[in-house]
């Protein structure tokens, strides 16, 4: 009974955050729940011993305290019991965390989870092919954006966001076992469509992070798993994508945007200026000045979003955005962790953030160089891309981004197990 909820919960997580932040908040309060009922009935507390677990209990009592601290001094003069609360509740992230550690206790309730996602993401995949082709999808959701695809989620252009997250993690996993020839033939189809999907959705930054990860597999996986040879994998993966951004205007133009403003300069003293119209850019400037006002403790959690929507001084003329300053200056999040989490967690919160990730994802590397198991090398690979700076990316504590983030976490966690290795 509990491996059969085991399954239901985590494997109802690619759904979930296609339903929306209900949903995705009830499905990891229910996984965390059960995470500590499961632990009470099989009387299993020794991961609260693990010094990953320890040092993120840390970094959660610090986002509680700077914000609270903030919260009850008003130091920024616009603070909110919003960041209090999200500091409070990022404990649902720490269990996340850990939630395949404790809960997959069996590799069959690996591979039930796993059939289940990849069955989910296939679906989310030829939606995406059949919304490029007719302009909807099956359900009849249309972007705004003619350059951009919804898919299931509507009126939001993210998911590029979900394929990134999953795709990579589906098909190494599979790659990873001994398969018949219809599933090697399936699974290495699969890890070949996921970059194009995401090319075609346009959302430039995950097509980035998801080229260099799906290159990153091609050079690092066994040459057994492949159907063909690696060299020639990737000559074809380039030449499609090549004939996918050339064939198809709107994603040659929305692909290909930042460099026509890099290739369009003809002074380079005016470089700068080709970049003032992104509003990613603006967003950075104001991270870094509110940063320099709150550079040990940051203005707090959820604050961004405060001070840049209310506070004038943020906001530098000299980058424009249709002079809609108004707008581009008021976001919910620097659009970019690095950024993020120095404006609102200042340095004490940065570093030792990255402190965390560097002890994990160590590792993780370590045990990929010595297990060399592909399946290791993609959630850790994941994560590492993930924390590239400057490249557009969602909140580190948000719902959608900060659940998918952690979602790779808790599998790279599971991996350390060294259970399911070969």
């Amino acid at each position: 009974m509990l491996n059969k909820i085991s399954i239901f919960l985590l494997s109802f997580l690619p759904i979930s955050l296609i339903l929306g932040n209900f949903a995705v908040n009830l499905n990891i309060w229910l996984i965390s729940l059960f995470l500590l009922y499961h632990c009470y009935k099989t009387k299993n507390w020794n991961w609260i011993k693990d010094d990953i677990f320890k040092l993120l209990i840390i970094f959660y009592f610090y986002l509680i305290i700077n914000s609270a601290v903030l919260y009850y001094l008003d130091t920024t003069k616009y603070n909110n019991a919003d960041g209090l609360f999200r500091s409070l509740t990022f404990i649902k992230f720490v269990f996340l965390a850990y939630a395949f550690k404790l809960l997959v206790i069996e590799k069959n309730i690996f591979d039930n989870i796993f059939k289940f996602w990849c069955l989910i993401i296939s679906i989310v995949i030829l939606d995406i092919f059949f919304e490029k082709i007719f302009g909807y999808n099956v359900l009849g959701y249309s972007s705004v954006d003619h350059t951009r695809i919804v898919s299931f989620f509507k009126d939001e252009t993210v998911v590029g966001t979900l394929i990134l997250c999953f795709g990579y993690i589906i098909a190494t996993y599979f790659l990873s076992q001994n398969l018949t020839l219809k599933s090697k033939i399936f699974f290495n189809i699969f890890l070949f469509i996921v970059p194009i999907c995401i090319l075609i959705t346009g959302e430039r930054s995950n097509f980035i992070k998801g080229s260099i990860i799906f290159f990153l597999i091609l050079f690092f996986i066994i040459k057994t798993k492949m159907l063909i040879t690696k060299k020639k994998t990737i000559t074809s993966c380039i030449f499609i994508l090549l004939l996918t951004l050339f064939l198809n205007e709107n994603v040659f133009f929305k692909q290909t945007a930042a460099l026509q403003r890099i290739i369009n300069v003809k002074n380079p003293e005016k470089f700068i200026d080709r970049f003032k119209g992104i509003h990613y850019i603006f967003h950075y400037n104001i991270a870094l000045e509110i940063f320099k006002d709150f550079p040990i403790s940051g203005v707090g959690n959820k604050n961004f979003r405060i001070v840049a929507c209310n506070d004038r001084k943020y906001i530098n003329k000299a980058f424009d955005f249709n002079n809609q300053r108004s707008y581009i200056g008021c976001s919910t999040h620097p659009h970019q962790i690095h950024f993020e989490l120095l404006a609102e967690h200042g340095l004490i919160g940065y570093f030792f953030f990255f402190y965390i990730m560097f002890i994990f994802l160590k590792k993780n590397l370590i045990l990929f160089n010595s297990s060399n198991n592909i399946f290791v090398f993609t959630p850790a690979v994941y994560l590492l891309i993930f924390l590239i700076p400057l490249l557009p990316s969602g909140a580190i504590f948000s719902t959608f981004n900060g659940t998918m983030f952690w979602i790779i976490f808790s599998i790279a966690n599971l991996n350390l197990n060294k259970k399911y290795i070969d």
